[in-house]
């Protein structure tokens, strides 16, 4: 018996402490609701950083034709990562139970265990890009973020996510409202083009080079989550090899509460405290450095270079997303 989508042998990937620790619970539920439907599986639980990405790189090679990640977005980062460097695609499909799961939301995804393995068994499978970040040799999914966002991650250490789940970014991001720290970034980039192989030198010919003061900027790969009607940049798709990068120079809690306001009601008319660059590849440096963080992972300070991979992860979406 085979799926709707012709699956016959899954990979599911679990992160047992997603979730105030109820990523193992998802994930026998989830193995339980594919062997009823006929799908062969084998379940795995992380221990540690990087099994994730070790187990879906060589998923194809070992005879799996879905990866199901059971997790958070960090979780979902680490397999994207994966499938991002395996020269053979196999479908990712998601089982959230993070603190906030931006990335299913994101593909309007079910959060419980029934709906969501009849999406990953019946959902359409779509292409997305990756980003790259080859200084640093590592991946992202949903945007690389450059001062304000990162610090709000410095802010938010496990042990209070355990304690208090997505309240704690609202905490943390109040806080880091209320004392923005400016710097002065210079942005270089490259034309709107398809990105050269990831590592391999751009031509000067197509790249600028821009100058701001600001406290954040952010690299977009995927900038519209559709059920909270946030869209982050005005055009984004994570399916035209292009990022949106958006640089923001709020200097006050009501600066950022219009920003905010702008993003929720996708209003396109220009503001000078957020200003928007397209580009295939980019390089951001700062003075003085700022952290900067990829989906939610903190990963040290400027400078960062980040690439588009195209197509680089085929993902299963829910039926309410739309591709743009």
């Amino acid at each position: 018996m085979r799926s709707a989508n012709g699956f016959q042998n899954a990979l599911v990937i679990v992160n047992p402490v997603s979730g105030q620790a109820r990523g193992a619970r998802m994930g026998k539920r989830v193995q339980a609701g594919l062997l009823a439907r006929g799908v062969a599986c084998s379940l795995r639980t992380t221990a540690g950083p990087g099994e994730a990405t070790a187990w879906a790189r060589s998923a194809a090679v070992e005879g799996f034709d879905l990866i199901v990640g059971v997790g958070g977005d960090g979780t979902i980062q680490e397999i994207v990562a994966g499938q991002a460097r395996a020269p053979q695609k196999v479908p990712v499909a998601i089982a959230p139970v993070g603190t906030a799961n931006v990335v299913a939301i994101a593909l309007s995804l079910p959060w419980l265990a029934g709906p969501v393995v009849d999406t990953m068994l019946t959902g359409e499978v779509v292409p997305f890009d990756v980003g790259y970040l080859p200084v640093h040799d590592r991946f992202f999914f949903l945007m690389a973020a450059i001062g304000f966002p990162a610090r709000l991650i410095e802010d938010s250490p496990r042990r209070l996510k355990n304690l208090f789940g997505a309240f704690t970014y609202v905490a943390a991001g109040i806080r880091a409202a209320l004392r923005p720290d400016h710097a002065r970034i210079s942005i270089t980039f490259s034309a709107e083009q398809t990105a050269p192989p990831p590592g391999s030198p751009v031509p000067d010919s197509v790249e600028q080079t821009r100058r701001f003061v600001a406290n954040t900027v952010l690299v977009t790969n995927i900038g519209r989550i559709g059920d909270i009607n946030l869209k982050v940049t005005p055009d984004t798709s994570p399916h035209d090899g292009i990022f949106d990068i958006s640089v923001i120079s709020s200097r006050t809690l009501w600066d950022v509460l219009k920003i905010v306001f702008r993003m929720l009601t996708w209003r396109r008319r220009t503001t000078p405290r957020l200003q928007h660059i397209t580009a295939a590849r980019v390089e951001i440096q700062a003075e003085p450095a700022v952290p900067v963080q990829i989906d939610g992972e903190a990963l040290g300070t400027t400078p960062v270079v980040a690439e588009v991979v195209k197509s680089g992860v085929e993902m299963i979406v829910g039926k309410r997303y739309r591709r743009h």
